[in-house]
């Protein structure tokens, strides 16, 4: 007789879909990240870019120029080194100064000046599902898409905007996120990390703003 796939049901009698997910599906590498980047706390759109940065697949000057001649291959957000993914999320100035401002906003000392260091710290600070850790996700997150976004923008748009108005951005973005978050607790902690990130903590910790209308 042909073969055929014969499906064990549970002890209940019942197949579970995701048992049979497991089974069937093919099974990548394991990397640590997995909850940083795909985090419901963090803005889909934010997720996809933040991937593509942890995997190295953005596609940076030094990468272009592997198979093609450019004519310049420098940072468009400093003008004073080679563009390389490293440089652009740890080395480059202007992204020093995003970085700087990030860790103000969560009250925290600093983070280390390499890409690769970055990563790894990122991955300790964000472990948790407690509201500080929440925000740094969200805000690591939005901070990798909004420097990929302006230096999209410079070298397609010819549009160059300075640290204070991606910034900007960036908590614009966090800050609506937040919003819809809910059991945000109370606590001077929290307080500071909604102040910082412009949002109403009155509104946030209130039950009221849940309430069907």
């Amino acid at each position: 007789m042909a073969d055929v796939h014969l499906w064990k049901a549970e002890k209940n009698g019942k197949n579970k879909s995701s048992a049979i997910w497991n089974i069937i599906r093919e099974r990548g590498q394991i990397v640590s990240w997995t909850s940083l980047v795909w985090s419901s706390k963090i803005i889909l759109r934010h997720r996809f870019i933040l991937w593509l940065a942890f995997r190295g697949k953005l596609s940076t000057r030094d990468r272009i120029f592997a198979y093609m001649d450019i004519l310049d291959a420098n940072c468009v957000l400093c003008s004073g080194f080679a563009e390389s993914i490293d440089h652009l999320f740890g080395g480059c100035f202007f992204v020093k100064s995003i970085w700087n401002l990030f860790t103000l906003a969560m009250g925290i000392v600093s983070l280390p000046g390499s890409w690769e260091d970055i990563k790894v710290a990122a991955q300790v600070l964000s472990k948790g599902s407690k509201y500080h850790a929440n925000v740094f996700k969200c805000g690591f997150d939005a901070i990798v898409y909004h420097l990929w976004a302006e230096r999209n923008a410079r070298v397609f748009g010819r549009v160059r905007r300075n640290v204070d108005h991606v910034w900007s951005d960036i908590v614009f973005d966090c800050g609506a996120l937040i919003r819809t978050w809910r059991r945000i607790p109370k606590s001077e902690r929290e307080w500071v990390l909604c102040h910082e990130w412009k949002v109403n903590y009155d509104e946030v910790t209130s039950f009221k703003c849940f309430k069907a209308n």
